[in-house]
């Protein structure tokens, strides 16, 4: 989030607008009497609902412009609950405690989708897509940030019993994600190195792995194991598919989306597939119900289908394939429709001045990187002249 706000100022104008719109439209409406209900339980579900959009900007930041984020923003809303109905209320999947699949996954391809028909061509080319050292160590404070509240993100709405256990768990995965996916960050630059793009992320990617029906049942290695497989993706998506994307593909995620969110969703939607196969009609409803686990679960509060005969876990195995095609259908829609708004030529992305009244000493990449070659041959001849 500090990266995406360092890069480009329009994040922070538009989203107020995004939470006021998803406050209409995830708010529980009574199409009798065109009524809609309007209390902190639906503050809070359209707060939650802001996360999609934030996920898809950041594919797309520096590269819109503003009037193209407002449409992007607000059809992104529409779709993400349009989703949502569709996997939790018409297929009966449960996703509500982080939302691997509905938020994550959907956010991160929606995204992908708009940049697919929306992002000039040679964007990635731009030396201001790059980010600077300094703001690279400055968002590292937003990733600690995230480190610390995540645990709360999952656990809000899971069942009393469990939030505790889901808190927990969530805080394990991100252990795990954290020496797991630097790990693998040191061996996939081949000098056994850091990268800051690697710890931004990767660090982040257990919360998200985590964030599925899984957290509910997991035991503290299953949740370490699950996070460390969601750093790893993360940092393997952000070395190599990347890459692929942009030279193959033609997509360019400005701030490694898809390896935060959208790789690591679908690492926590094969986790809650795997994690509700073992259910049976004694676990969900017979002798062993409470034997299963050390606290009380509420099944019927959970699972739409609980007939004990894998039927859950068919249920949580449809949602991913789902979402991502209505992400990209729907995000190509988008980013069709923002593009007939408006466009932005490509020598004003990713630059602040564009749209923004900026200070007398603002900077491109460019003017920055031409000062430090001046520098260094300025020190260079008083070095010969001495």
């Amino acid at each position: 989030m500090w990266d995406e706000m360092s890069a480009n100022k329009t994040l922070i104008t538009y989203m107020p607008l995004v939470a006021a719109q998803t406050l209409l439209v995830t708010g529980h409406h009574n199409f009798d009497t065109f009524s809609f209900a309007f209390s902190f339980q639906n503050i809070i579900d359209g707060m939650y609902a802001t996360l999609p959009t934030l996920i898809s900007f950041g594919v797309l930041v520096g590269k819109m412009a503003p009037a193209q984020n407002v449409v992007l923003a607000f059809m992104n809303v529409l779709f993400y609950a349009f989703n949502y109905w569709v996997c939790i209320y018409l297929i009966g999947a449960f996703d509500g405690t982080g939302g691997a699949v509905t938020t994550h996954v959907f956010g991160a391809f929606f995204g992908a989708a708009c940049a697919a028909v929306a992002t000039p061509e040679g964007a990635e080319s731009d030396p201001d897509s790059q980010g600077r050292y300094q703001s690279e160590i400055l968002s590292l404070f937003g990733s600690l940030m995230m480190w610390a509240y995540y645990p709360s993100y999952n656990s809000f709405y899971a069942p009393s019993t469990t939030q505790q256990t889901v808190a927990v768990n969530t805080y394990l995965a991100l252990l795990g994600s954290s020496i797991a996916g630097l790990s693998a960050s040191a061996i996939f630059n081949g000098n056994l190195k850091l990268t800051v793009f690697d710890a931004q992320r990767s660090c982040i990617a257990g919360g998200v792995a985590m964030g599925s029906v899984a957290n509910l049942l997991a035991t503290p290695w299953q949740a370490t194991l699950i996070g460390a497989c969601g750093g790893v993706v993360c940092s393997f998506s952000g070395h190599f598919i990347r890459l692929f994307c942009v030279e193959r593909l033609g997509i360019h995620d400005t701030v490694g989306v898809m390896s935060m969110h959208g790789f690591p969703g679908l690492v926590g939607w094969l986790a809650g597939v795997f994690m509700l196969l073992p259910l049976n009609d004694d676990i969900l409803k017979g002798d062993l119900q409470n034997n299963y686990l050390t606290y009380e679960v509420p099944w019927s509060a959970v699972l739409q289908h609980r007939n004990g005969n894998g039927d859950a876990a068919f249920y949580q195995a449809v949602i991913a394939p789902m979402t991502i095609s209505i992400a990209l259908v729907t995000g190509m829609i988008a980013g069709t429709i923002a593009n007939k708004v408006t466009t932005i030529e490509k020598r004003y992305m990713y630059k602040d001045n564009t749209f923004f009244q900026v200070p007398e000493d603002f900077q491109t990449q460019e003017e920055h990187i031409a000062d430090i070659h001046m520098q260094e041959e300025e020190d260079e001849g008083d070095e010969a002249f001495l």
